[in-house]
């Protein structure tokens, strides 16, 4: 089978993808197929496409194709817009040699770790909350939240 005869099979535009959500939740959630074979499949899509979008070769091949095209800023092509834009821009503060922001840097990371204590002490107070002792306010253990999930590993 010819990979790119799959990708193809794919929706190519908003209005499909839409359709194709539309009715592949309707054959999931009306039995026709089992969920969790469903679900390992959709990770091991997901997995490939990340392993292709990620891939520097082709990377270079899709901008190498988009300079091709006689437009300086877009290429639309099946309703998605094109263009080129840097990415992943960083900045090495610290080899500018600025003392101001090695400071506040240094204060940001002290303050970090102090706050990940705090929050290491505040997730261990009794059910019933205890009386801070150097400001002598009442204080709980904090809330959390959590979504249930069934999560996938691929071998």
């Amino acid at each position: 089978m010819e990979t790119l005869s799959v990708i193809n099979l794919l929706p190519s535009g908003k209005e499909q993808i839409e359709k194709f959500v539309s009715t592949f939740k309707s054959e999931i959630l009306n039995g026709t197929k089992k969920p969790l074979h469903v679900l390992v499949q959709l990770r091991m899509a997901e997995k490939t496409i990340k392993a292709i979008l990620d891939d520097e070769d082709l990377d270079n091949c899709f901008l190498k194709e988009f300079l091709l095209y006689d437009k300086d800023e877009k290429v639309e092509i099946n309703g998605a817009i094109l263009r080129v834009q840097e990415t992943g821009v960083k900045n090495d503060y610290k080899a500018s040699g600025d003392l101001q922001w090695i400071e506040l840097d240094e204060q940001i990371k002290k303050l970090t770790e102090q706050r990940k204590e705090r929050e290491k002490f505040l997730v261990t107070i009794p059910l019933e909350g205890v009386t801070d002792e150097k400001t002598g306010l009442y204080i709980t253990r904090p809330p959390k939240s959590s979504t249930t999930k069934v999560i996938t590993t691929i071998k």
